[in-house]
């Protein structure tokens, strides 16, 4: 058993040396780190197990971010040499500044006890688009008493990626570009609209930004684009409102604003689409419960490239605000992946 806990941050429970992500946080803890002393003459005469963990802490509106790391000696066989410490080095290309911090140097560490510190990193303001930042790492464990046999602990695998006014206008900020992030739309509030998009999940092929079903959908950044998609599939000339339906609106998905819109894929107008219209439950005065989910109109194959629905202008409205927020928060860049997770 161990004589002392793991060093804890946001991989706790995860305590394998793999490196775990959300897009604006990057951890591990490493709970293997071993050293061997040996004599003069070349014997073991002591071992140590460490723990090491590393945790980054990224904002998506600032090109600074915090990075701490943590070391533990977690037990040891024999006796150790005198004057025991650890150094460690931090370096990241650039345009990070500063390019390289070193939180210990030989800095002594005794059975049990952690060190534990703090280090602040920025991007240097880019001109144009991304700047991808790589962060790796250096430790050595020693004393002027032993003999240094093994070269020190290398090891990588951070990478970031900043931007100033490029994916997301008026701020600058940074993110973990290989975690891929998801949009969560709950029933209670979207109704239909939440309806819509999990029926054409689950009902076509495409199954648009169903994790472990489909493949991710794409942020498509350019706005005379994204208004040319909309008029392909709901223009005004292309949709007719249905004086069944509180409010309609055309309401479409994928997005006209990702890359795996109908527009994008062969589909020149929107009645090419899967068909469908929001269904009336009640009126309470509550759209997402009044209007909560759709029916499909036609013939349906399930090959559609698109569906379009007849959605009460609220709900619709609604949900297409909450992804533009979707992509300020995760700052997503133009073809930047993401999930879609319909919830209650």
């Amino acid at each position: 058993m161990l004589a002392a806990p793991l060093p804890v941050n946001e991989c706790t429970g995860d305590e394998d040396g793999y490196w775990y992500a959300t897009r604006t946080m990057q951890c591990q803890i490493d709970p293997n780190v071993q050293y061997t002393y040996f004599d003069s003459n070349n014997q073991v005469k002591a071992t140590a197990l460490f723990a090491t963990a590393q945790q980054l802490d990224l904002k998506v509106n600032s090109l600074q971010w915090t990075e701490t790391d943590q070391i533990t000696m977690l037990s040891h066989t024999g006796t150790l040499p005198a004057g025991l410490g650890v150094s460690w080095t931090t370096n990241c290309t650039a345009p990070c500044a500063p390019s390289s911090t070193k939180p210990w140097a030989r800095t002594p560490i005794a059975d049990s006890q952690n060190l534990k510190s703090t280090s602040t990193f920025v991007a240097q303001r880019p001109t144009s688009g991304y700047q991808y930042i790589d962060v790796d790492y250096q430790l050595s464990i020693g004393s002027p008493d032993a003999i240094d046999l093994l070269p020190p602990i290398t090891w990588g695998g951070v990478e970031v990626r900043c931007d100033d006014q490029y994916a997301v206008t008026n701020t600058g900020g940074c993110v973990v570009p290989w975690y891929t992030p998801t949009l969560k739309l709950p029933r209670s509030e979207y109704g239909s609209s939440a309806d819509m998009i999990e029926w054409a999940q689950h009902n076509l092929s495409g199954h648009w930004g169903l994790r472990g079903t489909g493949q991710p959908l794409h942020r498509l950044q350019g706005d005379s684009q994204r208004r040319a998609n909309r008029n392909i599939i709901c223009g005004n000339t292309k949709f007719t409102p249905d004086p069944n339906v509180q409010s309609d609106s055309c309401d479409e998905f994928p997005f006209a604003g990702t890359y795996e819109t109908g527009a994008l894929n062969g589909i020149t107008h929107g009645k090419d689409c899967a068909q469908v219209t929001a269904v009336s439950a009640g009126t309470s005065g509550d759209l997402a419960v009044d209007w909560p989910t759709v029916t499909t109109v036609g013939t349906v194959t399930g090959s559609e490239k698109c569906v379009r629905g007849h959605i009460p202008a609220a709900l619709n409205s609604d949900l297409g605000s909450t992804y533009g927020g979707f992509v300020v928060s995760a700052r997503l860049g133009d073809n930047d992946p993401f999930w879609l997770s319909i919830t209650f």
